[in-house]
Order: C-alpha cells, then sequence, then structure tokens
C-alpha cells in the first residue's frame, strides 16, 4: 500500500469516525467474513505462485479468529485489527497432517508470513496481506461459495456420535443432494431421502428420512458408518459453505459431517 493510499483510507476512516461510524468496523468489514483463496506468497525467492490442489489454500477472518488452510493444514489462531493494521496471533494452531513436500513448504512459507503481517488491503482485485513495510507478504482472491442447493455433496468426515470425526472408509461414496423446493436426497449404503430447512446459516430436518433396507458387505464397517451418517444428519441444526465445502453442526457448534462439492446435482439417486 503506498502512503498517499493509506494517507487516503485514513482519511476516510477519520470521516467515518467523526459521522459516528467505527473506522476500525469499517476496515475490517472488507477483511471479514469472506473466504480467501491464496494466489501468492513470499518465499526467499519473491512472490510465487499458490500450487494448484485439489483443496485450495483459503483463509477466512471472523470475529477476531483466523481459520482455514494454507493447502495441507488446517490453521486456527487470532487477530486483532485497527484501521488498516492486522496483527495475527504467532502462536497458530495446526492439525498434524503429512503432505506431498511441495504443499508442506507452501504451508510453511504461510505460516511464517502469517505471523508477520502488520497490515492489509482489500480492493476489486482481492486482498494483500503486508508486513511492516508495507512489502506484499500474502495475496489472495475471494472465493465464490458453491450453492447449498442444487450441487451434489459427498461426504468425506462425519461425526460417529462418540465424539470424534473420522474420514469416511476408503472405497465408500456417500452423497447428499438439496433441492430448492426442500427436498433432501443422497446415497450411502442405502438410498435414502427426507425434507430439510435451511435459511440463514440454520439447517434442520424436516421429518424423519427414510433409506432402503440393504445390506452392504463391503467395504468392511460401512453399515455402521451408514447408522452414524444418519444419526449426524438428525443432530444438525447449522451449516456453513467455505468454497466448495460444506459442513453441518450441530446446536453446540459441533461438526457433525463435512463434504466437498463433486458437480451440480442432475437427479435424485432412484429416480
Amino acid at each position: 500500500m503506498t502512503p498517499l493510499h493509506r494517507l487516503l483510507r485514513n482519511t476516510v476512516a477519520a470521516l467515518l469516525l467523526a459521522s459516528g461510524l467505527p473506522g476500525t468496523a469499517w476496515a475490517a468489514a472488507g477483511l471479514e467474513d469472506r473466504d480467501w483463496q491464496l494466489t501468492q506468497y513470499w518465499t526467499d525467492a519473491g512472490l510465487t505462485d499458490a500450487m494448484e490442489a485439489d483443496r485450495p489454500a483459503v483463509l477466512r477472518f471472523e470475529d477476531g479468529r483466523l481459520g482455514g488452510s494454507a493447502g495441507c493444514n488446517r490453521l486456527l489462531g487470532g487477530y486483532t485489527v485497527d484501521g488498516d493494521e492486522l496483527r495475527i496471533s504467532p502462536n497458530l494452531a495446526s492439525t498434524m497432517m503429512a503432505c506431498p513436500p511441495p504443499l508442506m513448504d507452501q504451508e510453511q512459507a504461510v505460516t511464517v508470513a502469517l505471523t508477520q503481517v502488520a497490515g492489509f488491503d482489500v480492493s476489486d482485485d482481492g486482498l494483500v496481506l503486508t508486513d511492516a513495510d508495507d512489502a506484499t507478504l500474502l495475496a489472495f482472491t475471494e472465493l465464490e461459495s458453491t450453492p447449498l442447493t442444487g450441487t451434489t455433496w459427498s461426504l468425506t468426515h462425519y461425526n460417529n456420535g462418540k465424539g470424534a470425526v473420522t474420514s469416511v472408509l476408503p472405497g465408500s461414496d456417500f452423497v447428499l443432494m438439496l433441492a430448492d423446493d426442500g427436498r433432501l436426497s443422497g446415497r450411502a449404503c442405502n438410498n435414502y431421502r427426507g425434507g430439510f430447512i435451511a435459511a440463514d446459516g440454520d439447517f434442520a430436518l424436516e421429518g424423519p428420512l427414510a433409506a432402503t433396507k440393504m445390506l452392504c458387505p463391503e467395504p468392511e464397517g460401512v453399515n455402521e458408518q451408514e447408522a452414524a451418517y444418519f444419526a449426524a444428519l438428525e443432530r444438525a441444526a447449522a451449516y456453513r459453505i467455505r468454497g466448495d465445502e460444506l459442513v453441518l453442526l450441530d446446536a453446540d457448534g459441533a461438526t457433525q459431517a463435512r463434504f466437498q462439492a463433486a458437480e451440480p446435482a442432475a437427479a435424485s439417486p432412484g429416480d
């Protein structure tokens, strides 16, 4: 950000303060509650393009909490905003999953860069995070979220009912489809149907699920996975979409199921 840009931004913030609108809230409004996909990050060789991966590196700033991924593990930490100044907690928490070396290198570089962030700039081109000298550390573009309805959602993780969220069994292929008219359908071990209500982030099944009664011999444990998945759907009380990921949560905010967008739903299973 140039000195002139900074002066103009701070002048606008001062005018907003004079009119009774908090400058910090105004500045944070462009930063927060949006999904930012990484496009470039700083290394010793200069700005480097983010890797193309099945799951892009995406960060989100919301109510003082930073969450997301640098391409491999999930990151979580705190931040503060003052005008166009941004400070991110150096004590970022992370899962410990191993990924291919290029992704791990990117994640390490992004994590280091986040601890050096001193400012930000939101424009029509996206988000830029800068250091104390206004040098670009990280660049992002806004990630458009996949629609809740009309999408085939492929299950990746589910709450097993024992206090853990676990990955689906290899070889299992559970999907969920939600229609604009409130119909729900999908495939687990069995095909299933039902109704749902979703509005403003709230989500609930409408009535019980109906499913066929087939037992599936493989993969081993898939019938137990199906029972736990159906129970997780019954507990769902809210949803959030971050890019191409759908998460169903219970009334306490605990994750019940995670899905990845596959493709637009053309027809319900069994149609």
